[in-house]
């Protein structure tokens, strides 16, 4: 017998998440400038813990210059992004260190966080260290360095930062976090040799091996996400542009033991050169989405593009912040919203504000391209 009461119900819901879907996209402001002696916050890590609760991290600088004093700051939201803890400085620069790049995965057995980051000494060298944390983001565990891993570098690389952004898990529960490198400073750029490898664990965390190198002069700022079939995608940042791109990927076959050669420049990830976002929306529909600033080399115009095809085209794309607008990192909900974290305002650099806006699928295909 049909149950009408059911039937009801279940269109009742399906009428309100087709509304929800029609919302304008929600925008909470974190940081802006000059605010606590912050000249500005800049380079993001962003999660959605097991919980459903937002960690967002910045650098927290004191100075501009990307080998200044810079702090590394933590808000977190345990509803949706509707309200923030107050900013917490997780690392404090006390005599003029540089904590840079926050890193962020958890895992989903244990619940444990897992936070990376770097220490720059000048934009010559650099360590590599992270912390955990068992309790949802609220305290966490002294610094454990690991850059002893990147000892030997065949290219003589001596910088090394972590993400920016995020790491993630794969359904074989191993750990996953892109390190990105570089000879010194000193060199030019066509001789620093730029390079990204992955760090990863098999035992939850407890241990951390290296994985092997992306091809070796233009990758550094980085983003992965798992396919379906198990391989691992990278998206990059790249030092020049060929064919009118900055981005350009590669495969792992091998969970990060090795990628494809040469490497591939993303046509359909035109803009300029700048970090970018980019996570697993679902698996059936198979959706991955990116956000960049889409606007011909100017950090300007952060668009949200969407794949169908494993990230080979990205025929979906929806402005999201008109104007100045820099680096990003993307997230989703339990309730399958999509969250943002970017910085914006203030120039094509150093942004003066930084938001979270969250958003729905539903918003994302309405008259988009």
């Amino acid at each position: 017998m049909v149950n009408i009461k059911r039937i009801i119900t279940a269109a009742l819901l399906l009428c309100a998440v087709f509304a929800k879907g029609q919302d304008a996209p929600q925008r909470t402001v974190l940081w802006q400038a000059n605010e606590d002696t912050i000249l500005a916050h800049f380079v993001y890590g962003l999660a959605v813990t097991d919980k459903g609760t937002i960690l967002a991290l910045a650098e927290a600088r004191i100075s501009a210059k990307d080998d200044g004093a810079h702090h590394i700051a933590l808000r977190r939201s345990t509803d949706g992004g509707n309200t923030f803890s107050p900013s917490k400085l997780l690392l404090i620069s006390t005599n003029g260190q540089c904590w840079g790049n926050p890193t962020i995965v958890q895992d989903r057995k244990t619940k444990e966080l897992f936070l990376f980051y770097a220490l720059n000494h000048h934009n010559d060298s650099s360590q590599v260290f992270f912390m955990t944390s068992k309790d949802d983001g609220l305290t966490w565990s002294g610094a454990t360095e690991i850059t002893r891993l990147f000892d030997g570098s065949p290219h003589g690389w001596t910088f090394h930062l972590p993400g920016p952004g995020h790491g993630i898990q794969l359904k074989n529960n191993r750990l996953m976090v892109q390190v990105w490198h570089r000879r010194s400073i000193s060199f030019v750029a066509a001789e620093r040799k730029y390079g990204v490898n992955c760090i990863y664990s098999d035992d939850h965390g407890k241990t951390w091996k290296l994985g092997g190198d992306t091809p070796v002069g233009e990758f550094n700022e980085s983003q992965i996400v798992e396919k379906k079939n198990g391989d691992v995608l990278m998206v990059a940042r790249t030092i020049t542009s060929q064919g009118g791109s900055f981005q350009a990927r590669a495969i792992s076959k091998d969970k990060g033991a090795s990628w494809s050669s040469p490497i591939e420049y993303d046509k359909g990830l035109t803009g300029t050169v700048c970090d970018i976002g980019l996570t697993r929306y679902s698996l059936k529909p198979n959706i991955l989405l990116v956000s960049q600033p889409a606007y011909p080399n100017k950090r300007r115009d952060l668009t949200i593009r969407l794949s169908r095809d494993e990230g080979k085209t990205w025929p979906v794309s929806k402005l999201l912040q008109e104007g100045s607008a820099t680096y990003s990192d993307l997230a989703v909900l339990p309730d399958k919203s999509i969250i943002c974290l970017y910085g914006h305002g203030g120039g094509t650099h150093m942004p003066d504000t930084v938001s979270l806006v969250r958003f729905s699928l539903q918003w994302l295909m309405d008259n988009s391209k």
